[in-house]
């Protein structure tokens, strides 16, 4: 999101707040996105990949949300975006085994190797991918898709909710742009733009 200004105020009746101005956006409703189409769909699909981008790649390091839900974010433009920061963290977890990398979600767990820095390997950026996968890509992309795509969809939102490193998935994640050539996005793009 855009921010366009903020002012901290320290006083006695209300210690250390911080007010934000940023760019309106629309709360983001899943009901009356899952009524739009397909390509609609896939475009917010898209812009959230650009967002895990940018949050495993930013500046401060790997930032991972804490409360990575739909409430959390507002459409401005067509874009998808994070509206609430509160939660949000960069630092990766400390370990000393791989046992200390354990992520638990309501629908399965994963473990993590443990670097020789003593971090969670990729911990906050495989948090922010599971919670992309339980919260918008099976909903989202499946639901009415081209029959020629289901195909790769499917690879991609059981990788994604897998940890898998399957090519389709590492590209669809890693690249932040969806003009890149690959199979995929020439047929999700065709499917978009006709």
């Amino acid at each position: 999101f855009q921010l366009y200004g903020y002012c901290y105020q320290d006083s006695n009746d209300i210690p250390d707040t911080l007010t934000t101005i940023t760019e309106l956006g629309s709360p983001l409703e899943m009901i009356q996105l899952l009524q739009t189409s397909w390509e609609d769909r896939f475009r917010i699909c898209l812009s959230l990949v650009r967002l895990l981008h940018y949050l495993a790649h930013s500046p401060l390091g790997s930032v991972t949300l804490l409360d990575f839900r739909p409430r959390q974010f507002v459409i401005v433009d067509g874009e998808l975006k994070v509206t609430d920061l509160d939660d949000a963290s960069i630092e990766e977890s400390s370990c000393t085994s791989n046992s200390d990398c354990f992520m638990e979600f309501p629908a399965r767990n994963f473990t993590l190797p443990c670097s020789v820095e003593g971090r969670c390997q990729s911990m906050n950026e495989k948090r922010n991918l599971y919670n992309a996968y339980r919260f918008f890509f099976t909903y989202l992309l499946p639901h009415s898709a081209p029959s020629s795509l289901r195909p790769l969809l499917d690879k991609i939102v059981n990788a994604t909710g897998n940890h898998n490193k399957h090519d389709n998935v590492k590209y669809f994640l890693s690249s932040p742009s969806p003009s890149v050539s690959s199979e995929f996005t020439q047929k999700c793009m065709k499917s978009v733009n006709t």
